[in-house]
C-alpha cells in the first residue's frame, strides 16, 4: 500500500535543502538536487501533455468546437480556451516571461483574443499558451520554484512555485477530460494517452 506523503512536508523538505545548501548558489544554479530534477522532470511532462491535449483537440472537427453536452457546459472550444488561459495565468504570476500580445486575453471580450468557435484559431492560442508555459519554466530558477509568495488575488493563499505547476498540471487534466466527454458524445474515441500500457 502506497503512503501518500503530504504536500507540505515535501515543500518543507524542499526549504529545507536550499537553506541548508552552501553556498548560495548563483542565479540560475540550483543547490538542491530534488528541486532541479522536479523542475526539469515537470518540464518534460509539460511537453507530453501539451502534445496530448492538442491530439484532443485535434480530433474533434471544426464543427464540433460549438457543441456541449449540456446547456450549462462551455462549448469545447471554450473549454480549450479555459484550459490555456488558466495555464498563462498561473505562470505569469511568477513575474519571469512577459505574456506576448496574442495571449492578453480579455474575460469581458474574448472574442478580441480568439474566435472560440474556429478550431484553428483554438488550436494556435492553445499552442501558444503551452509554449509560453514551457518559456516560463526555461527561464524559472531554485529561488522561483520555492518561493511561497505568490498570490494570484486577493483572500488567496500564498502560492509556491512547486504549487504553480501543480495547479496548472491537474486543471489541464481537469478540463482535457471533461472534454474527451465532448468527443465521446460525438461519436469520437478519443486519442489514447502516451503511457496507457499497451496489449501484449
Amino acid at each position: 500500500m502506497k503512503t501518500r506523503i503530504p504536500r507540505r512536508r515535501i515543500l518543507e523538505t524542499l526549504a529545507a535543502g536550499a537553506a541548508s545548501a552552501a553556498p548560495v548558489p548563483a542565479a540560475g544554479e540550483w543547490s538542491n538536487p530534488f528541486a532541479k530534477a522536479f523542475r526539469d522532470s515537470f518540464a518534460e511532462h509539460w511537453k507530453d501533455t501539451k502534445e496530448y491535449t492538442l491530439n484532443i483537440l485535434d480530433a474533434m472537427p471544426a464543427e464540433g468546437f460549438t457543441a456541449k453536452p449540456v446547456p450549462a457546459q462551455r462549448t469545447f472550444g471554450e473549454q480549450m480556451v479555459h484550459l490555456a488561459m488558466a495555464n498563462v495565468a498561473y505562470f505569469r504570476a511568477l513575474e519571469l516571461v512577459p505574456v506576448p500580445p496574442a495571449l492578453v486575453f480579455d474575460r469581458n471580450a474574448p472574442e478580441k483574443t480568439v474566435d472560440q468557435k474556429n478550431k484553428e484559431s483554438v488550436r494556435r492560442l492553445v499552442a501558444a499558451a503551452f509554449d509560453y508555459v514551457a518559456s516560463v519554466l526555461d527561464r524559472m530558477t531554485e529561488k522561483d520554484l520555492l518561493r511561497a509568495n505568490i498570490v494570484f488575488r486577493a483572500g488567496m493563499a500564498p502560492h509556491s512555485g512547486i504549487d504553480v505547476c501543480m495547479r496548472a498540471y491537474m486543471h489541464t487534466a481537469h478540463h482535457r477530460g471533461q472534454v474527451v466527454t465532448y468527443l465521446r458524445v460525438q461519436g469520437i474515441t478519443p486519442p489514447a494517452w502516451k503511457f496507457e500500457p499497451t496489449a501484449g
